[in-house]
C-alpha cells in the first residue's frame, strides 16, 4: 500500500486537532465549563462578597437573605464571611446560591429606580419648627429602637451622610441621612399627626 503525501498544512490542523482533544481529555467534562451561574446574573452583588458590605450598601436586601435562612446577618461573624461561606454553612446548594443571588439583584435593581423619600407638607412645617427652635443648622433622620426612624437636629454632617430636599407647597428643609438609611427609605412618604405629635411613615 503506497502511503500518501500529506502536506504540511494538513500535518499542523492534525496535530492542533490532536492537541485540543488531550487538552480537554485531561479536564473532567465538569469543570470544562465550570463557571457559575452567578458570574453571570446582573447586578452588583456576587457569591464572593462579604455579608457586612452587601447589608451596608444595599441594606433593602436583608429581608431577601433572612427568608432564605440567613437570620444571623447582623452577628460579629457574618459580616467578615462571603456570602457563598453563609449559605453553605446553612447548608445551601450552588443551585440555591444563585437563585438568592438573583433574587437580592433584583431586589437591588427595585430600588435603584425607585424615587427618594418624600414628605408630606405637614412632616415639612413640623421638620422646619423643630430646626427653627433648636437652632440647628441640619435635621437628621436617625435609627431608633426596634429599627425605626426618628428626627434629630445637629451642627454637624458626618461622613457618610447625605442630603435629601423635603418640599411641600413651596417650603423647603434639607435633611440629613446615612446613605443605607436613604436607600431603605426610598419609596416611601413620612407624614406628620398634629394630634399625635408623631410621624408616620407608608411605602407608596
Amino acid at each position: 500500500m503506497v502511503a500518501k503525501k500529506v502536506s504540511k498544512k494538513v500535518k499542523k490542523k492534525i496535530v492542533l486537532t490532536k492537541a485540543k482533544k488531550l487538552a480537554n481529555a485531561s479536564i473532567p467534562s465538569k469543570l470544562v465549563n465550570s463557571k457559575k451561574k452567578s458570574d453571570t446574573i446582573s447586578g452588583p452583588i456576587k457569591r464572593n462578597d462579604l455579608l457586612g458590605d452587601i447589608i451596608s450598601k444595599y441594606p433593602e436586601v436583608t429581608p431577601v437573605l433572612a427568608q432564605s435562612g440567613l437570620h444571623c446577618i447582623g452577628c460579629h461573624v457574618s459580616v467578615s464571611e462571603s456570602l457563598e461561606d453563609g449559605c453553605s454553612v446553612h447548608g445551601m446548594n450552588n443551585k440555591e446560591i444563585d437563585e438568592l443571588v438573583e433574587s437580592a439583584n433584583k431586589r437591588i435593581n427595585e430600588f435603584e429606580v425607585m424615587p427618594k423619600v418624600t414628605f408630606t407638607k405637614n412632616a415639612v412645617l413640623e421638620l422646619i419648627k423643630r430646626k427653627t427652635t433648636s437652632n440647628k443648622k441640619y435635621v437628621k433622620i436617625v435609627n431608633s429602637f426596634g429599627g425605626e426612624f426618628d428626627f434629630d437636629t445637629s451642627d454637624t454632617k458626618e461622613e457618610g451622610e447625605v442630603l435629601v430636599a423635603a418640599t411641600s407647597g413651596g417650603e423647603v428643609i434639607e435633611i440629613l441621612l446615612f446613605a443605607p438609611i436613604e436607600r431603605m427609605l426610598r419609596g416611601v412618604e413620612i407624614d406628620y399627626d398634629s394630634k399625635l405629635k408623631d410621624f408616620a411613615a407608608k411605602r407608596k
